[in-house]
């Protein structure tokens, strides 16, 4: 098993920050209530096909639990419209220590999310990744999280190089006005390995894809795709 290191800068920001923990600890409510069949709760044909829903679909489950999640390490405000303010809203927190800045303004030139304001802010966070030789990371938004108040802009990041401890970029909600609580989940952090790629295109022959079907999927009634293509994935 590969190790992925976070290694706080001070003594202080381990006290201070939670480490990142792994993203299958961070499943919100809506994916925690769902059923694994509906309406139903056993297997069953509706007009729709087969009940099943997204937590039957393993792809959609590993994407949320690949990696490693960070929190917000203490509540912060939000204050829309502040007079005088050419980024539209405030932020402030309880604390001596800075957590949020203001991105220097040319990433406004980025075109930002819908409903996001174009003023990137960046959250401190103080620890450095190391992953082993030939790993780098991808840092995102929480993928279960695609609504947050902060989103995370992804970066890649090459870990396995030279030690660098960088801070998190993020686009902030308009109309948003209130508390963003403490161990809220603002970035994943996934671990992948580097390699160089050529692509290619071609097409399955006349009736290949047809009979790959039938003699696969549809000859088995669930599970297909975990049993004969699916292989586990451990972040601890």
């Amino acid at each position: 098993m590969k190790k992925i290191k976070f290694v706080a800068i001070e003594k202080k920001w381990f006290d201070l920050q939670p480490p990142p923990k792994p993203a299958k600890l961070y499943h919100p409510k809506w994916f925690k209530s769902a059923p694994a069949y509906y309406p139903d709760k056993k297997l069953r044909f509706t007009d729709e096909g087969k009940n099943m829903t997204f937590k039957k679909c393993l792809p959609f489950v590993d994407a949320l639990n690949a990696g490693y999640i960070i929190e917000l390490r203490k509540d912060i405000i939000v204050q829309e419209n502040s007079i005088g303010n050419n980024n539209n809203f405030d932020i402030a927190w309880n604390a001596d220590e800075q957590v949020i800045k203001i991105h220097n303004s040319n990433t406004k030139l980025i075109d930002p999310p819908d409903s996001y304001h174009s003023q990137v802010i960046t959250y401190l966070w103080n620890y450095i990744t190391k992953t082993p030789k030939g790993y780098s990371c991808l840092f995102t938004e929480p993928l279960a999280y695609p609504n947050s108040v902060l989103k995370a802009i992804p970066a890649i990041v090459d870990t396995d190089a030279k030690v660098l401890n960088f801070h998190l970029s993020m686009w902030l909600k308009k109309g948003f006005t209130g508390i963003i609580k403490k161990g809220t989940p603002i970035a994943q952090i996934i671990p992948f390995k580097r390699d160089n790629w050529s692509m290619s295109s071609s097409f399955l022959q006349d009736g290949e894809y047809e009979v790959e079907v039938e003699t696969g999927f549809n000859a088995t009634m669930n599970n297909y795709y975990r049993n004969t293509s699916w292989s586990r994935k451990k972040y601890k």
